[in-house]
């Protein structure tokens, strides 16, 4: 293509870039890369280290730029005429970009989170299952865009899900990890623990059970912010938590009876990035899987897609459009065209009734073609295809002249 430019979130600031980047030069193509406000502080670094690997193999080390900013940054960037643009970020953001790309056509993958649902069938294995749900609920504080945000879980089985989770949750611990050893930290952006504790309280105000957690430790604006991992259960759809992208340490647990019901309530988010199925019953999972409209699904387990780099990640919906990572990933960096050759060296050329100028039984070897291949029935095909032959044994074998004076063809020298 020429050169992308890449939009990428604080979150995993080394593998945000260096995946990207690595993908961009390996089809070819040179890479800005926008790295968040938020991540500036390593920026440098990693540009250092990639133009030096660069540089190292023989190639040039602008391939790679590494520019730090705000969204203005970003915007100049989308319409600075590289050739495709990457964004890493919010639906929100990810429409301006698309709204400034679109000046210039530059075309766009967009991926732009997720409400990912974690099903849990009645004949899942929990003893499997429940360290994976509070990992996938609340590693990172569940500060990723592919986090289990949605627990689904069966009626025979959700009362059992439930204690054993809270049981988990009670041994586990929450501080600053570059001190201490503990399970759970802080949360990074200014602002987002009030957007989390909002959620659940509307939550709770609307008749959702706060079984653990719930509460919000810090002063917003110093650091650091804590948010106790939380465990909300009865939570229906007229609850905003239940829609909305939370990116915080929330587990909302979700009751369910029937696939019908269940593949309702999976697809009322406008999001589709990801999801996990859990159950003994590997045809049950895959058929559940199909009716999620996601990007991606994992049976019996979390977060797989991403750490097998040879599957295209992205998602459907307001999760964006577009994939990296994997084939898909490659050719979406690329610039696809088609290019014909003789096989053999064999230049044929057309038939003397198709040449210029035109015979004038072209017209009906052309009709008696399209009877042939569009024929209603069986009959009607054949009978062109009859047509078609006995026209073009007839027809000569070398382009008609015209006579200049009336415009008539003729065969032969003139």
């Amino acid at each position: 293509l020429g050169v992308i430019g890449i939009i990428v979130p604080w979150n995993y600031p080394f593998h945000n870039v260096l995946s990207h980047v690595a993908t961009a030069l390996f089809a070819g193509n040179g890479a800005v890369v926008k790295v968040s406000e938020w991540a500036s502080h390593s920026a440098g670094w990693i540009e250092d280290m990639l133009r030096e690997v660069i540089g190292k193999r023989g190639f040039n080390p602008d391939l790679v730029q590494v520019v730090t900013g705000y969204g203005e940054t970003g915007a100049t960037l989308v319409q600075s005429g590289v050739d495709k643009v990457l964004f890493i970020g919010s639906p929100g953001v990810g429409k301006l970009v698309m709204k400034g790309a679109s000046a210039t056509l530059t075309p766009v993958i967009l991926e732009l989170g997720g409400k990912d649902a974690f099903v849990v069938c009645d004949d899942a294995d929990l003893d499997h299952c429940i360290d994976i749900a509070v990992r996938g609920a609340f590693i990172n504080c569940g500060q990723n865009c592919i986090s289990a945000e949605r627990f689904l879980v069966q009626d025979g089985i959700h009362d059992e899900f439930v204690r054993r989770v809270l049981d988990k949750l009670k041994k586990t611990d929450q501080g600053v990890s570059t001190k201490t050893r503990c399970d759970f930290g802080a949360i990074t952006m200014p602002g987002q623990a009030d957007h989390v504790d909002k959620l659940v309280q509307d939550a709770v105000s609307k008749g959702a059970r706060l079984m653990s957690g719930g509460t919000k430790r810090g002063v917003e604006g110093k650091h650091p912010t804590f948010y106790e991992p939380t465990v909300l259960v009865d939570v229906d759809l007229k609850m905003d938590i239940a829609t909305e992208e939370t990116f915080g340490p929330v587990m909302t647990v979700v009751r369910w009876k029937t696939e019908e019901e269940l593949e309702k309530i999976c697809n009322s988010t406008p999001y589709g990035l990801g999801s996990s199925i859990f159950s003994k019953n590997y045809s049950k999972a895959e058929r559940i899987s199909k009716r999620i409209v996601t990007g991606m699904a994992n049976i019996n387990d979390f977060a797989i897609v991403p750490l097998i780099q040879s599957l295209p990640f992205g998602g459907v919906r307001a999760s964006g459009f577009g994939a990296f990572n994997g084939k898909e990933g490659l050719r979406g960096f690329s610039r696809a065209k088609s290019i014909t050759t003789d096989r053999l060296g064999i230049r044929a050329a057309a038939p003397g009734w198709l040449q210029y100028p035109v015979s004038s039984s072209a017209k009906s070897i052309v009709q008696q073609a399209m009877f042939m291949v569009y024929g209603r029935t069986w009959i009607e095909s054949a009978k062109g295809c009859v047509n078609m032959l006995s026209l073009v044994a007839s027809a000569p074998s070398k382009p008609e002249m015209k006579d200049a004076r009336n415009g008539k063809a003729k065969n032969g020298k003139h």
